[in-house]
């Protein structure tokens, strides 16, 4: 008489003990992960300090090149194409840019190898520390800190544009804390391209492209902002107000309205921000949160307003949006001005 096969009955209970079996297996296959990323990355780190400390001592140009070379060909016939002369200058450059044992482990933990030799690859220190702190607090992958780089939110922050003693202190207190203030999360200008505005449009047109790419507009303001209303309607003094977007920042742990404006900025905008902020904080604002800010988008900043009426001191940013992108230099240059002109304000 054969034998019936032993199987588990197609139950609640057998889903279920699926479900936890698989749950172990994925959590074991991504501490593994983790694992092999972070003795990859310490043994290419430590292979590049091998190689200035033993053999270059500090040494480039064309003696430095022999020595790359022939150490390349050599740990190929051994090891495989992985170890050819470009990595190795890989290598030698992360050691030169992250030299302390206890920055590379921490950095290990968290970012890969490929970001890690794509932040090595950032001249400007300040900037490189302002990309590998957020790219830790936020958990971007590379394709993110590429994209991030590329759009220049390093000078799109208004971070950028303050006294490099005061960026210092604020990026510090990221690094210890993992304490997000405004600087880091508001940018000028904001690029919405992705839009596909035509050339005349209004501000309804406006919201209503940003919610057909509502992703897309997430992406472009940061990982940490949700979504909660549109045309969010308040009554103050039995009269209708409608703030146009309505978003909560889990990082700031403040609601952040936003309001859409065709031209330039006027200095009314800001009485009327006030007013949604105030409803909002009396009405909408729940218990561990901060106050809310607010952020009005203006298709052009009107400067001398803004500084007369100091909204880079309170809880009102006023920042551009471009609808199309123009050339890379014209924008790098338009952003270098701005960070300059910003520098020379602050120190006079």
């Amino acid at each position: 008489m054969t034998q019936k096969k032993n199987h588990l009955p197609e139950s609640r209970e057998a889903k279920a003990l699926f479900d936890n079996v698989a749950a172990l297996i994925e959590q074991s296959r991504s501490r593994i992960a983790l694992k092999v990323n972070s003795e990859v990355t310490l043994l290419y780190w430590r292979v590049g300090k091998t190689i200035n400390q033993e053999l270059l001592q500090e040494q480039r140009g064309e003696y430095g090149d022999q020595v790359i070379s022939s150490l390349a060909s050599e740990l190929t016939k051994s090891y495989g194409s992985g170890w050819g002369k470009r990595h190795l200058w890989h290598c030698l450059r992360v050691a030169d840019t992250f030299p302390e044992d206890q920055i590379v482990n921490a950095l290990s933990t968290q970012l890969s190898w490929t970001h890690l030799r794509m932040l090595a690859g950032v001249e400007d220190e300040l900037k490189r520390v302002f990309y590998t702190e957020l790219s830790m607090q936020e958990q971007w992958s590379t394709r993110v800190l590429q994209e991030r780089m590329d759009s220049m939110l390093f000078e799109r922050s208004a971070l950028s544009k303050k006294p490099e003693e005061l960026l210092r202190q604020e990026l510090n207190t990221l690094r210890s804390a993992g304490a997000v203030t405004p600087e880091l999360v508001f940018r000028d200008p904001y690029v919405l391209d992705f839009l596909g505005l035509s050339d005349t449009y209004s501000e309804r047109d406006l919201e209503s492209a940003i919610l057909a790419q509502l992703q897309q507009f997430i992406i472009e303001l940061g990982s940490d902002f949700a979504f909660l209303a549109r045309q969010k309607r308040i009554i103050i003094d039995n009269e209708d107000f409608k703030i146009d977007l309505l978003f909560y920042h889990r990082g700031l742990k403040r609601l952040v309205a936003i309001d859409l404006k065709l031209g330039k900025f006027r200095a009314a905008y800001k009485g009327q921000m006030e007013l949604y902020l105030k409803w909002l904080d009396k009405y909408e604002r729940k218990e561990g949160e901060e106050s809310p800010v607010g952020l009005i988008l203006c298709a052009e900043k009107s400067q001398e307003q803004i500084e007369l009426l100091e909204l880079d001191k309170g809880h009102i940013r006023v920042s551009e949006y471009l609808t199309q992108l123009p050339p890379k230099e014209v924008f790098a240059s338009r952003l270098h001005k701005a960070i300059e002109l910003a520098q020379v304000k602050k120190e006079a």
